[in-house]
């Protein structure tokens, strides 16, 4: 329930209904789902059926649309979300993704959510993919998970020693992603990077188009509107 999976697309109920689907059929306490929205009454329903189906996190939007708000706005966002769901230690990760919010989880508020919720907060996928943020990041929390937007940053990853990446077109190498990641293979790092450059744009057609032709199954060309 990413972006590329198209998410903020798709209604609230029929998320629910995907996510009681996944932790019915694979081992949600390996898996984190995103329960991001623009209202804070969804975000609070799909990040705590998350938590009823099991699932090992949730990754969470910052409140967007209002292009002008605080960090405080976003604070309160997170204290009130964090407050009603009570979710396990380390199960709320933030998502950053500014080029489709519009909002940034820019390092001085992430310390403030930490401080204010340490047990809380898990992580950060950083789709920004802004290596000095999650340098800095990583230099004051170690112990919190930076996890990259793009297997392009894959090499450096395994040479910082953050938690992993995150993203949609790893679905297309997950063999060669995981050897890569299990045995630190920088050699393999690189061809994983090369592929991911070489991925036509617009992004999330593109890995439509070839899920589909692997698959056999032109149901993966069907976008929602308005993709």
């Amino acid at each position: 329930m990413g972006t590329t999976g198209e998410a903020m697309s798709i209604a609230v109920k029929d998320r629910l209904r995907f996510m009681e689907g996944i932790a019915a059929s694979l081992p949600a306490g390996t898996l984190m789902t995103g329960t991001g929205a623009t209202a804070f009454h969804d975000a609070v329903e799909l990040t705590e059926a998350a938590f009823t189906c099991g699932f090992g996190a949730a990754l969470v939007l910052p409140p967007f649309y209002y292009r002008d708000v605080t960090d405080a706005g976003v604070v309160r966002f997170f204290g009130d979300l964090i407050e009603r769901v009570r979710p396990p230690d380390g199960g709320i990760f933030l998502y950053n993704f500014p080029r489709m919010s519009g909002m940034t989880f820019h390092a001085d508020l992430v310390e403030t959510l930490i401080t204010e919720f340490p047990k809380a907060l898990g992580g950060m996928k950083d789709s920004s993919n802004d290596l000095e943020l999650e340098r800095e990041l990583h230099a004051r929390y170690p112990e919190f998970a930076i996890l990259p937007g793009s297997e392009e940053l894959l090499p450096e990853v395994l040479e910082r020693g953050l938690m992993g990446c995150i993203s949609g077109s790893v679905c297309l190498w997950p063999e060669l992603s995981a050897e890569a990641w299990r045995k630190k293979d920088m050699t393999k790092a690189e061809q994983v990077r090369q592929l991911r450059l070489a991925l036509p744009t617009p992004f999330i057609p593109s890995v439509r188009a070839r899920v589909a032709a692997e698959q056999k199954n032109e149901a993966w060309l069907r976008s929602i509107p308005p993709l």
